[in-house]
C-alpha cells in the first residue's frame, strides 16, 4: 500500500494553465493566488521617472509616497523593493502638485481632505478615484453625483456653480476614476496650465503606461532615442505624420532634468 493517497478520476481535479500542477479539490483551487491584472495599479514607474514626468522634485514625491518621521504617506504604494509607483500613484502625485502649487492649498489642508475622503469613500487611491475641485486656494471639494462636498469643512455641501474644474488634464471614466493623464511637457506650464498643450498622454492600457503622443503608441522615449541617433525634429514629424510642435513637446518631456 503506497504511503500517499490515490487520487481517482472521480475526484475534483484541474490542471493549472501555467504549470503542470494538480489541484485535488475546488477549495484548493480557489485558495490559490490569482494573477494581479489591474493595469492601473501595476507598479511601473520609478520615483525618478515620476519626478521627470510630473516636473516635481524627487524629494517631494518621496515624501508624498514614503512619508517621514511620524508622518504617514499621502498615497498607497505596495512595491518597495524596488520602490515603484503605479499609474494611480502617478495621478495622485499629479493631483497633489496641482493642489499645492497651482492652487496654493496647504499640505495640512490636503492631508485633512484626504483623511476625510477616505472616511467618506473607501479607496486606496482617493485622489485618483474621485474628482476634486478647489476654491480660493483654501477649500477642496469632492465632485460626485451632481453635488459638491467640501472636504476641508467636514462634508458641507455646496453649489457646483461656484467652482470650475481644475484637473482637466486627468481624464476619468463614467465612475469618476482616473483612466488617462496628460502631463505637462515643460515645467513652465505649471504656471499657466490653461494654455499648456495636451500632446502627450499616459494611459496604463497603452504602451505599458509609458508616455506616448496623444492618440498613438509612439513613445516619447523612442522619439528621444531617435533624436539622439541623429534624426531631426522635421524628419521625426514626417516619419510619424505629426506636427513638429508635438515632436518638440514630447522631446521636452523626456529631456526634463
Amino acid at each position: 500500500m503506497p504511503a500517499h493517497r490515490y487520487v481517482s478520476r472521480t475526484d475534483f481535479r484541474t490542471r493549472s494553465k501555467s504549470r503542470n500542477f494538480l489541484y485535488t479539490s475546488p477549495a484548493h483551487r480557489s485558495s490559490m493566488r490569482k494573477p494581479y491584472l489591474n493595469a492601473d495599479e501595476i507598479p511601473n514607474y520609478t520615483i525618478e521617472e515620476s519626478a521627470r514626468y510630473l516636473h516635481v522634485d524627487y524629494d517631494k514625491i518621496s515624501y508624498w509616497v514614503i512619508g517621514g518621521d511620524g508622518v504617514a504617506p499621502l498615497s498607497t504604494v505596495f512595491t518597495r523593493k524596488p520602490f515603484l509607483l503605479s499609474f494611480k500613484n502617478l495621478v495622485e502625485c499629479f493631483v497633489l502638485e496641482s493642489l499645492r502649487n497651482i492652487h496654493g492649498i496647504s499640505l495640512q489642508a490636503v492631508r485633512k481632505s484626504i483623511e476625510q475622503l477616505r472616511i467618506a469613500r473607501p479607496s486606496k487611491y482617493p485622489l485618483a478615484d474621485y474628482d476634486l475641485h478647489t476654491e480660493h486656494g483654501k477649500l477642496i471639494y469632492l465632485d460626485e453625483h451632481d453635488k459638491l462636498t467640501c472636504l476641508t469643512r467636514g462634508g458641507q455641501l455646496v453649489f457646483r456653480e461656484i467652482l470650475m474644474p481644475f484637473l482637466r488634464r486627468v481624464e476619468r471614466n463614467e465612475r469618476g476614476i482616473a483612466r488617462r493623464l496628460f502631463p505637462f511637457t515643460r515645467k513652465a506650464h505649471l504656471k499657466s496650465p490653461t494654455n499648456a498643450p495636451r500632446v502627450v498622454m499616459i494611459d496604463p492600457q497603452v504602451a505599458f503606461g509609458m508616455p506616448v503622443l496623444v492618440n498613438s503608441r509612439i513613445s516619447t522615449a523612442f522619439l528621444l532615442s531617435r533624436r539622439k541617433g541623429g534624426a531631426s525634429v522635421k524628419q521625426l514629424a514626417a516619419d510619424y505624420g505629426r506636427p513638429e510642435t508635438e515632436i518638440e513637446e514630447a522631446l521636452q518631456l523626456e529631456e526634463a532634468a
